[in-house]
């Protein structure tokens, strides 16, 4: 599968392509062209973005912190059973259209007892794109693409992509770490997603997800028993063509 993101020879990126061979550097760049979307959060200033829709929450929270050091929004469960907090940004965004979402996303000291999500979903309102994490996953959302760690399953993160509510899986990728930051990357070009951890390919799924399908990225934590649990999301980023 290519990991170029997908290239318009329009008039900035017609000038990479006279002067840039096709490879690494040019889809470096490119995202930097008028002809390609960036929406980026790294979460600055006193108070959260106001074009966020509300987050989708069973008594969590996604709560930002003014003056908190280098900037992340919280993800916290309440101390019960299945609670849950979860953000989208908005439908604008497609397979068909090509996009790429990254994120940075801090673990919690204790990672026992609870479910976290990253990557992208058909909703911004939904109680997780994954229901249940599984050999074979039970999903809320008709069409998405995330990470998962359940430890209602085991102890490892997975990747579960959905088209029209049937699943592919990459089971048992790696065993989550406490307190560790990672960078997760999904990346869907059509009905084909791809998905990275730290930079390293680590799922491919050639008919994942209706490419035709709007969809936001999406973060979410819920906690599995009656602990609190909470993630931080430090940045993220979604790069797509214009048009």
């Amino acid at each position: 599968m290519s990991t170029a993101l997908p290239y318009i020879p329009f008039p900035t990126d017609q000038d990479l392509a006279q002067h840039t061979s096709f490879g690494p550097a040019r889809r470096l760049w490119t995202p930097g062209s008028f002809d390609y979307k960036v929406f980026e959060d790294g979460f600055w200033g006193d108070a959260l973005l106001g074009l966020y829709p509300d987050a989708s929450t069973d008594t969590g929270t996604v709560t930002f912190t003014e003056h908190n050091l280098n900037g992340y929004i919280e993800f916290k469960t309440t101390a019960a059973n299945d609670k849950y907090a979860g953000q989208g940004v908005g439908l604008q965004w497609s397979g068909d259209q090509g996009v790429l979402g990254e994120f940075l996303v801090k673990m919690p000291a204790t990672i026992t007892t609870m479910k976290f999500e990253v990557g992208f979903s058909d909703a911004d309102d939904i109680a997780g794109v994954v229901l249940q994490k599984a050999t074979t996953s039970t999903v809320t959302a008709t069409d998405g693409a995330v990470f998962v760690f359940d430890t209602d399953d085991d102890t490892n993160i997975g990747f579960v992509s959905a088209k029209a509510s049937t699943t592919v899986e990459t089971q048992d990728i790696a065993a989550l770490v406490a307190s560790k930051t990672y960078r997760f990357a999904v990346r869907i070009e059509g009905d084909s997603v791809s998905a990275y951890i730290d930079g390293t390919e680590v799922a491919g799924h050639a008919n994942g997800i209706e490419g035709g399908t709007a969809i936001t990225p999406w973060v979410f934590c819920q906690a599995r028993d009656s602990s609190e649990r909470i993630i931080q999301l430090h940045r993220w980023r979604v790069i797509s063509p214009a048009y």
